[in-house]
């Protein structure tokens, strides 16, 4: 990330301050014409710092908008519109005489100006919504789907039901605030099948027929603090319903003229969605080890027995088979407590024992967490010689390695594990040069060792 980018990402957190700094001197200047009261001097000061405020908030925007990831006509109306309440903020400031015409001129530039950033951030219809057009199904649909036992032949029924009627609202309701032809993050837009086909900045995110190989599928099943998570944390996230309504289009071909074959037809997809828990039913030939795989569920009492010790399980996926353990209420570690989470290993796939008495022998216990996936050990007594009984973690994706004793010794042992996506090494012992090695056989893992640097903007992008 360049600094034109860092400057940028300050955008956000700027732009509150001067809109309602500047709304309250406008109310103030309403105020004392009405109550004859004198408040020039608080009046002043508030235009002073909101217009300042103001300024630097436009600074910031035009680096953000510099992204290319925003529809070039709106980003206008919106910095211009900024840009003129500013200037009106600071010859309001200047001229006192003409306060009340200067400031509701300011006033109705600034609301403009604020419609404009949150059609922006959250799309056109942020304000009041509204309703999706959904085609009309035909009344024979029952029939013309309806599966002929008797007869082998595949019929196809043409409808548009399944994309226009299920994905493409999914898709405006969760995805368009971000991904579209006001927003494009990223390089992506969804609003379109051409754009669903191109992909963004990062390559293809659709591949027919392949759920689990299409990113617009597999990143929402990440971890919600992953980067790659889609929707980002915070964002209203997909219902069970939606994820599988997803998975089910793509897997039969992410038609998008909705060209069906009788015999795929399922009635749970066809049902309308709703918020509604019940109705939230998967396809009954959802590939349900991509959501949750087959694992059996964690014995009660040993979970019951680690939680009396004060070790933190929270329990994910649809029947809460997978669960993240914590030890960070643990004063003391216990080894027998690694021992007990023998029990539940098929199940935990996240497990954070930082800054605590681990030892290597512990973690020829770890090793055996089939299908752990994320694991943190920063501030921990391990050294090279635990770090080789990691290898046999085939689905580790997440490793916090950091302020430990490692050195250059476990680079060989950290790049078999081929299946790692971000390493944390920050405070270790391993050398630059080693952290260059581990770069070149580990190509597709993002590695943090504290060497951030800033760069200048390319002026051929």
């Amino acid at each position: 990330m360049n600094y034109s980018q860092v400057v940028g990402q300050f955008h956000p957190l700027l732009v509150h301050l001067p809109i309602g700094i500047l709304l309250f001197a406008f109310l103030m200047i309403i105020y004392q014409k009405w109550q004859k009261a004198d408040l020039n001097e608080a009046i002043s000061l508030a235009l002073l710092l909101g217009s300042i405020a103001a300024l630097f908030s436009c600074i910031a925007g035009w680096f953000l908008a510099q992204s290319g990831e925003y529809e070039t006509e709106i980003i206008q109306k919106h910095q211009w519109t900024a840009i003129t309440s500013t200037v009106f903020g600071f010859v309001a400031y200047l001229y006192k005489n003409q306060r009340i015409i200067l400031t509701s001129i300011m006033a109705a530039t600034l609301t403009i100006a604020g419609h404009f950033g949150g059609t922006i951030t959250h799309g056109e219809a942020y304000l009041f919504g509204k309703k999706e057009q959904l085609a009309e199904i035909p009344q024979n649909f029952e029939k013309q789907t309806k599966i002929d036992t008797l007869n082998t032949s595949k019929k196809t029924v043409k409808q548009t039901f399944l994309y226009q009627e299920k994905v493409a609202p999914i898709l405006e309701k969760k995805c368009y605030s971000c991904h579209s032809s006001i927003k494009k993050k990223g390089g992506l837009r969804l609003d379109n099948e051409t754009f669903i086909r191109k992909g963004g900045k990062n390559g293809v995110i659709l591949y027919a027929g392949n759920p689990s190989k299409s990113t617009l599928y597999a990143n929402l099943l990440l971890p919600l603090d992953d980067d790659k998570h889609m929707p980002p944390k915070g964002k209203p996230q997909l219902t069970l319903t939606e994820i599988s309504v997803i998975h089910y289009w793509i897997k039969k071909g992410a038609s998008f003229t909705g060209e069906i074959e009788a015999e795929t037809i399922i009635p749970q997809v066809i049902t309308p969605l709703t918020e509604d828990s019940s109705q939230n039913i998967l396809p009954e030939n959802l590939e349900l080890d991509i959501l949750e795989p087959n694992l059996n569920k964690p014995d009660q009492q040993t979970l019951e027995k680690l939680k009396n010790e004060k070790i933190v399980i929270n329990s994910e996926g649809l029947e809460g088979k997978k669960l993240e353990v914590n030890f960070v209420n643990i004063k003391e570690l216990n080894t027998n407590q690694i021992t007990d989470l023998q029990t539940i290993r098929e199940n935990i796939f996240s497990l954070k024992i930082n800054n605590k008495a681990l030892s290597d022998v512990n973690l020829g216990q770890i090793k055996t967490f089939e299908n752990l996936e994320k694991l943190n050990l920063d501030q921990t007594s391990i050294t090279d010689k635990g770090i080789k009984e990691l290898v046999k973690l085939k689905n580790l994706k997440h490793l916090n390695l950091y302020d430990t004793n490692i050195s250059d010794e476990s680079i060989d042992a950290l790049s078999s594990i081929k299946s790692l996506k971000v390493l944390y090494l920050w405070k270790t012992k391993i050398s630059e040069s080693g952290i260059e090695k581990l770069k070149k056989k580990l190509p597709n893992t993002k590695i943090e060792y504290g060497n951030f640097k800033f760069s200048k903007p390319d002026s051929l992008k």
